[in-house]
């Protein structure tokens, strides 16, 4: 005979039967071990199940079946002594402020707020976005939101990678990330230059700001599949970029002509958007199809 248990988890990740707290460690771990989405149609407000043997233990979760309840710098902990590694590329955020994290259970967990004003100590607005600073203090890594009105993604630095602009395996890149709006298919980072970047009078470096531009136009053909090299650059500096000050880099294809794809890209100040830095049109040739064995 099968036996149905109805379970609840709060926000603050406190497991209920009947009101009355489960906090038996062995219990609490052998739950969250095993709990799992269900499919029973007959108990759609209680989502998930942990089964044991003739038991159906049904959790109904106030947000979701994971809530991490402690951070110890290198893993994110739930339940009594369970934990995931934590990455700040599997953050999100909700729009009310509530800060999430990829979880093994149904997708991403809740982050209590203790743990989450932990964390947010290395958190830091970045354009209408937030991001983590890295262990070096220069890497800003995305978070996005987990719900947004437009269809965003991210192109994050690969480890594989050793370009200047947005390699992981470069040490001395600088790890850009580019958020893909895919209603108009541009690609937008966000920087703050600091010393890296400098020239004279403590403005950005002509050089670098060609080297952002240009890194943003890859990206924009990266985001639509295509690769293939620079033919020609065209930048017009109209203003300094001065270091420390938040500054946008978009980029966007105008036109393509067969392998030919011209692309432009624009540095705007961020807290005034009309006011343009610099702005580029560049030339890539794509890369022929490697022909068959």
């Amino acid at each position: 005979m099968v036996r149905d248990y109805y379970y609840e988890l709060s926000d603050r990740g406190v497991l209920t039967l009947d009101g009355v707290e489960q906090d038996d460690p062995w219990f609490c771990d052998f739950f969250f071990r095993r709990v799992a989405p269900t499919a029973n149609p007959e108990y759609p407000e209680y989502p998930f199940v942990c089964r044991c043997g003739d038991e159906m233990n049904y959790l109904r979760p106030a947000d979701t079946p994971i809530v991490y309840t402690g951070f110890d710098g290198s893993r994110l902990s739930y339940g009594a002594s369970l934990s995931t590694p934590f990455a700040p590329d599997r953050l999100l955020y909700s729009h009310d402020g509530v800060l999430y994290h990829w979880a093994p259970v149904g997708d991403v967990g809740r982050i209590v707020p203790h743990v989450a004003t932990e964390i947010a100590q290395r958190i830091e607005p970045w354009g209408p976005y937030y991001a983590y600073v890295g262990d070096d203090g220069r890497e800003m890594i995305p978070i996005m939101p987990r719900i947004s009105d437009r269809e965003i993604s991210v192109l994050r630095p690969r480890r594989d990678n050793s370009c200047v602009g947005c390699g992981q395996a470069n040490p001395f890149s600088l790890r850009l990330s580019f958020v893909v709006d895919h209603a108009d298919a541009s690609v937008s980072t966000w920087l703050r230059p600091d010393l890296r970047f400098q020239g004279a009078m403590e403005t950005t470096h002509g050089g670098m700001i060609s080297l952002l531009l240009d890194e943003a136009m890859g990206k924009a053909l990266s985001a639509q599949g295509i690769k293939g090299p620079t033919a020609h650059l065209g930048v017009n500096f109209r203003r300094p970029m001065i270091l420390g000050e938040e500054y946008c880099i978009r980029a966007w294809i105008r036109e393509q002509q067969g392998r030919k794809k011209f692309v432009n890209a624009e540095v705007r100040a961020w807290n005034n958007p009309d006011v343009v830095i610099a702005n580029a049109d560049a030339l890539f040739i794509e890369r022929a199809p490697t022909p068959p064995a």
